[in-house]
Order: structure tokens, then C-alpha cells, then sequence
């Protein structure tokens, strides 16, 4: 089995401005929470996965360790040393034990699972909530990390629908693409943590197969053939530069762009590009997926 996406961490420099851009956008926001390693965050939940904003809030907090050892703000801290853009891909995880059997089985040795609980801020009230994160980090290559992230308490994540309805219509993650310098090299990553059936190689590199959408591996001529905004891309650090996201109606999000003032790339009547100095750095790619 491959592990589905659930979120990648799209590294900010303003949480505040990137909400602002997020909600011009036409997603719909949850409040602001924070981690207790000197993040915050906000989630733009969609149907079956989501995007999750974060920044650097508390740089007193940053040089916190969990018990393996890992910084997960200093991730998050190096990614926006070089530009905003994704930092992290959270897994989805419904048995984390299982799962980590799993990954030390494919050869991720060393990490255990760890456990971290916060404040979520219903509408009910607030009330602690907790997640199961199995940390799947490469020193030399860290913004391929990928983490398996279970959540304790299910019931309390996703309370409230209209988090999930967007004035842009998305709908969800279908796509994570990646450059690298070499993916040959680097698909050796991906294939310990989702399995050698999940691989297939492209041109310019590999497409591995998950439970939940696509993750692209490639170089940067093949992903300027993608996405033209792209072209001179710098291949290193290897990291992910572009989402896909399926929306209902392209005319309509196209329509609230353009209400919003926000540049965007008609493809063809069923995809347009966001360009990534619009929101953390990151290409978003709209595709319609009914015609």
C-alpha cells in the first residue's frame, strides 16, 4: 500500500498576509491555531485532504526537539530561508502502529511515532485534540520530507462542513509536483516510504501513486514542460513547487479571481494556473473535473 495526501505545509513568511491572499482567493479559512513548537497554522480544508498554511510565530520555541530528536519548525525556518513554498507532505495515517511497522519494513529505521496534542477552537468551544505524526525526514534532502499523521480524535478535526465549501469551487488535492537535480536519486526516498508498486517512471522522472493523488518527482526541464511559468527553475534544493487542485467550476473561480484583481493563466477552458508569488511561493494548478 502507498500512503494517501493529506496536507502539505506551505511555509509562510506572514501567516496574516497569506490568509488575506488565501480567503481573495476564494477559500474558506478555519482559525488560527498553534503548535507548540513555535508554529501557527491555518487548514483550507478540502473534501478528502487539505492545504495547511504555516509560519514561524514564536521563534523563542523554534529550537524545540520531539523525542527522536527532530525540529519541526527548523524545517519550516530553512524552507523559508530560500522562499515561501512547501516545506512538508503530511500521510494520512489510520493505524499508525500498522503503518510504522510498514515504513521500517521498507527500510525507515530509527524515528518512532510521536504524539502532540493542542487547542482546536470549535464553535462549540475550545477543547484539546491530539495527532500521531511518524516523522519520514532526510537530512540531505529536507523538503522531501513526508510524515504519517493520524488523528486522535477524528470526531473533533472536521466539525464544521462549510470549512470545506470554497468560492473558488476546489474540491481537492490531486497532484504534488517536485523538482529535483536528480530524481533518480531522490525516488529512492519515495519508494521506502510508499512501495516499489507505487513507482512509475515519466518523462523527466517519476510519478508515484498514493491512496489520496499523484506526487510528480521531476527535473526542471520536465517540469517547465508542465508548467510554464516554471522555466528556470533552480533544480536544488530538491523540494515541491506545485499543487493540483480539482475544482467544480473553472469559470466560476476564474470569475472570482478577476473580481479579486488576482493574476492568474487560462490553460484552456477547464485549467488556469495561479502563480506562485500569489500564495507561499507555491503554483496552484485549477483543473475542472467535470466538463
Amino acid at each position: 500500500m502507498s500512503f494517501g495526501i493529506d496536507h502539505p505545509l506551505v511555509a509562510v513568511a506572514d501567516l496574516d498576509v497569506a490568509a488575506e491572499r488565501a480567503a481573495a482567493l476564494g477559500f474558506t479559512l478555519n482559525p488560527r491555531h498553534s503548535h507548540p513548537w513555535g508554529t501557527d497554522n491555518h487548514l483550507l480544508f478540502l473534501h478528502n485532504n487539505f492545504i495547511e498554511l504555516i509560519g514561524i510565530a514564536h521563534p523563542e520555541l523554534t529550537a524545540y526537539r520531539d523525542s527522536n530528536g527532530f525540529q519541526f519548525a527548523k524545517v519550516v525556518e530553512e524552507r523559508l530561508a530560500i522562499g515561501e513554498g512547501i516545506a512538508m507532505v503530511a500521510l494520512e495515517s489510520e493505524a499508525m502502529s500498522t503503518d510504522h511497522a510498514l515504513l521500517t519494513a521498507r527500510g525507515f529505521e530509527g524515528n518512532s511515532p510521536i504524539e502532540f496534542r493542542r487547542m482546536a477552537h470549535l464553535s462549540s468551544g475550545d477543547i484539546e485534540v491530539g495527532v500521531a505524526l511518524n516523522i519520514l525526514h532526510d537530512p540531505e534532502h529536507p523538503f522531501l520530507t513526508q510524515f504519517l499523521c493520524q488523528q486522535l480524535r477524528p470526531e473533533l478535526f472536521r466539525t464544521d462542513p462549510t470549512l470545506e465549501r470554497h468560492a473558488n469551487t476546489a474540491t481537492s488535492i490531486t497532484a504534488i509536483w517536485y523538482v529535483s537535480d536528480s530524481p533518480v536519486r531522490d525516488v529512492e526516498h519515495f519508494r521506502r516510504i510508499h512501495g516499489d508498486d507505487a513507482i512509475q517512471t515519466q518523462m523527466g522522472g517519476f510519478k508515484i501513486h498514493t491512496e489520496k493523488g499523484v506526487c510528480h518527482l521531476l527535473n526542471d526541464w520536465a517540469i517547465s514542460e508542465h508548467f510554464e511559468g516554471l522555466a528556470g527553475l533552480p533544480s536544488e534544493p530538491a523540494r515541491a513547487v506545485a499543487l493540483t487542485l480539482a475544482c467544480e467550476d473553472m469559470a466560476v473561480a476564474m470569475s472570482h479571481w478577476q473580481e479579486h484583481s488576482l493574476p492568474f493563466v487560462s490553460l484552456n477552458a477547464h485549467e488556469a494556473d495561479i502563480p506562485p508569488e500569489v500564495l507561499g511561493g507555491t503554483v496552484l494548478r485549477f483543473s475542472q473535473t467535470t466538463v
